[in-house]
């Protein structure tokens, strides 16, 4: 079973042909009642605009707050959960694309019948309806309900905001742009195909070499795990590439943003030639501020080339623990990795590990 962090489209079938993430639950894609029922009294049935999206049940136990048709992250699920016509956000997905975001798990709630997909289990990802404070962090959900997608992404959409995520409330003023088939470096995100979650059709930039929006919104629970070198929750370089003739500080946390791979000579903290020479074809996403993202051996990264929360984590979660990301190998991509997933846990770390740091031995010939 399913289900989005993201509030994407209610009705991906009824959306215009070019229309991308950011764009659903808006205008014409965002029909009231796909979600909202007057009077909780609807007996018969009826579709929206498009035939074969039948309209969401009214659930046991109502009316529920905000005349919804269903509790909140059920509503949610009814259509992000196994069904063809939007994304399937929760658990295994039932598309063919190795999403982005990876797939959201469930804490133990009331619903008896809603049960976590085999290998998705609580501490792989984010848990709907978990009451857990957020590591790194104090936050935790304003109500018994728990983790509902609503804390992350807007209902009623935000067409300038990737996926939807919130830019009000706790987010207000944490901007996460993205553009649209043609890449715009002044923007956060590149998609690069219409209706499409593969992690392949999406890139990320750097507009501001010292910052990452995509970390900066996660920030926002995760407070500890993020900031800028010199940060006191942080340690680390003042500023990326320091001339200053500064010593390098020692990391408290992984950066997530303004330090480039490689980018700290003699320190061994990275190595880009590790990462241009990784002897296996598949590499972690990173930002990059002259949107250059190499894909494999052969193809020379930049010496900007910088890492950030979803370098090493899927958004919603996947079947490993935290959520990690097992790349180190040369066969095909998954939401858990590639190759690097098979081999022993230690091995997994250091897999995932060796794309940026050099200092592991052995990493130009082979992983154990």
């Amino acid at each position: 079973m399913k289900r989005i962090v993201l509030l994407l489209a209610v009705c991906l079938v009824s959306l215009p042909a070019a229309a991308l993430a950011g764009d659903y639950h808006v205008g014409s894609t965002l029909p009231c009642y796909d979600c909202h029922t007057m009077h909780y009294s609807k007996t018969h049935d009826y579709s929206s605009d498009v035939a074969g999206f039948g309209t969401t049940t009214l659930a046991a136990g109502g009316p529920f707050d905000y005349l919804l048709r269903q509790p909140g992250n059920d509503l949610c699920l009814t259509c992000h959960n196994n069904q063809p016509w939007a994304p399937d956000v929760f658990g295994q997905g039932t598309g063919p694309a190795v999403r982005m975001g990876g797939g959201l798990n469930a804490a133990a709630n009331p619903h008896a019948t809603l049960t976590n997909d085999a290998g998705y289990d609580e501490g792989d990802g984010h848990s709907l309806w978990s009451t857990d404070v957020a590591p790194g962090g104090t936050w935790t959900a304003p109500s018994a309900e728990g983790l509902e997608c609503v804390h992350c992404h807007a209902q009623h959409g935000i067409a300038s905001q990737y996926r939807n995520l919130l830019n009000r409330g706790s987010f207000s003023g944490k901007a996460l742009t993205y553009a649209k088939l043609t890449n715009d470096l002044t923007k956060d995100v590149f998609v690069r195909a219409p209706l499409n979650y593969d992690q392949s059709a999406v890139d990320f930039n750097e507009p501001n070499v010292r910052q990452s929006a995509y970390g900066n919104w996660c920030k926002t629970c995760h407070t500890n795990f993020h900031g800028q070198g010199g940060d006191p929750n942080m340690g680390g370089q003042q500023a990326n590439n320091d001339s200053s003739g500064t010593a390098a500080k020692a990391w408290k946390r992984h950066p997530t943003a303004d330090v480039n791979i490689g980018s700290v000579a003699g320190t061994h903290v990275s190595s880009l030639t590790a990462y241009n020479n990784h002897p296996y074809t598949n590499r972690v996403k990173v930002m990059d501020s002259q949107g250059i993202w190499n894909t494999g051996p052969g193809n020379v990264a930049p010496n900007t080339v910088t890492p950030s929360c979803f370098s090493c984590h899927k958004g919603h979660g996947n079947k490993n623990s935290y959520g990690l990301i097992w790349m180190g190998g040369a066969g095909a991509v998954t939401e858990e990795g590639d190759d690097a997933a098979t081999l022993s846990n230690g091995s997994k770390y250091i897999a995932l590990c060796r794309q940026c740091h050099a200092q592991a031995s052995g990493y130009a010939v082979g992983f154990p």
